[in-house]
């Protein structure tokens, strides 16, 4: 096999993944030698296992070797068009003279992206040799080429240099800190815990597509997708050619319920708040729970996909009437389920539970029933 000047494929060697290294099949350890009859000369006696692996010319680890054969790589239009995508090994023998012979694929991809790896494989440039026992020696080596769509987006672990918002994590927690705004729904259910948002670093550092992974509450969730919406741009991910790539990125947006407006009481802490007083919490003006559930069912705004069925609703009547903390105890799906938590949260403050003639916490539990026809 020759050696040939590198042509430069950005494509193929931007996609290049971390793991690479670790692909080669030849280990640092001395084995047997294998025959192999009917190879040229310099490849009568092939290792499996050799004290040094072949290299460049000018040197370099296992990655500097595969980035000269994804260099070579020429994609398929299957590849081009994102409709293919993976790796193929193949194994080749570089002989003492540090020719490489007798490629051959020994795990598939595809029959286009099998001729254009064997093909980039031949095209390597001529190797220093493996050495054993410090003699220079033919070895069996296996390589990994990968074929990756120029629209490929890669994982953290994936890159040469991960994509970072402008100063850092301390300037991404400022920033987030400066621009929150927390949704009064937070405050109203005594709401705790994060939205997870993953989206995509595009390689000229703008913020590409986004969803949600692990929701909190509608307007928590849209308050978490505004602030990547309105990021400014990233440094891109680079990959192992040193060029930008588009990443996946993950960002946890966390909300908790600040301090009650001025003359306010906090809510009450949950073990004080009563199941049943001598005097229940009621609608002003009514009587029993009845006239409670009518008003919930009326201050539903149905979802445009709406899901029929019957649950319950809890949520505590705080001693100043207001209403927090609302839950279901079954769901009906995440859209129904918002438009009932959200009807609670417009209900008028009630009279307040008693206890003893003093005004307490009390959580009621009212059913509710869906039912579209």
């Amino acid at each position: 096999m020759d050696s040939h000047p590198i042509r430069i494929c950005p494509a193929g060697l931007s996609r290049l993944l971390l793991l690479l290294p670790g692909l080669l099949l030849a280990a640092i350890r001395p084995a047997a030698a294998q025959r192999f009859d009917q190879y040229a000369t310099d490849t009568s006696q092939v290792f499996s296992y050799v004290d040094q692996l072949p290299t460049l010319s000018d040197g370099g680890d296992n990655v500097a070797l595969i980035k000269a054969i994804q260099n070579q790589v020429q994609l398929p239009a299957e590849v081009r068009e994102g409709r293919v995508e993976g790796r193929v090994f193949v194994r080749v023998v570089v002989g003492v003279s540090g020719v490489g012979r007798k490629a051959a694929v020994v795990q598939s991809l595809s029959p286009a992206c099998d001729a254009a790896a064997l093909a980039a494989v031949k095209r390597m440039p001529r190797l220093r040799p493996a050495r054993y026992q410090s003699q220079p020696v033919a070895a069996l080596l296996t390589l990994p080429v990968m074929f990756l769509s120029p629209r490929h987006v890669f994982a953290a672990t994936e890159v040469a240099r991960p994509a970072r918002f402008p100063g850092g994590d301390a300037a991404l927690e400022a920033w987030l800190l400066q621009h929150k705004a927390t949704p009064a729904e937070v405050q109203q259910r005594d709401l705790q815990g994060r939205v997870t948002v993953r989206f995509v670093v595009k390689p000229d550092g703008r913020v590409g597509a986004m969803e949600v992974i692990t929701p909190l509450c509608i307007s928590c969730d849209e308050e978490a997708l505004r602030l990547v919406r309105s990021f400014p741009r990233w440094q891109p991910a680079l990959g192992y050619d040193d060029q930008p790539v588009a990443q996946y990125q993950t960002l946890h947006v966390w909300f908790r319920p600040g301090p009650p407006p001025a003359g306010t009481a906090p809510p009450v802490p949950e073990n004080q708040v009563y199941a049943q007083v001598e005097q229940m919490p009621t609608l002003p003006g009514h009587d029993g729970p009845a006239a409670l559930q009518a008003t919930i069912q009326e201050l539903i705004h149905y979802p445009e996909h709406v899901t029929s069925g019957d649950t319950q609703v809890s949520f505590v009547v705080e001693p100043d009437g207001r209403v927090t903390r609302p839950a279901l105890l079954s769901s009906l799906g995440t859209a129904t389920d918002e438009a009932i938590l959200d009807a609670v949260l417009r209900l008028p403050h009630l009279a307040p539970g008693r206890q003893r003639g003093q005004p307490v916490a009390v959580r009621l539990q009212v059913p509710v029933s869906i039912d579209i026809r």
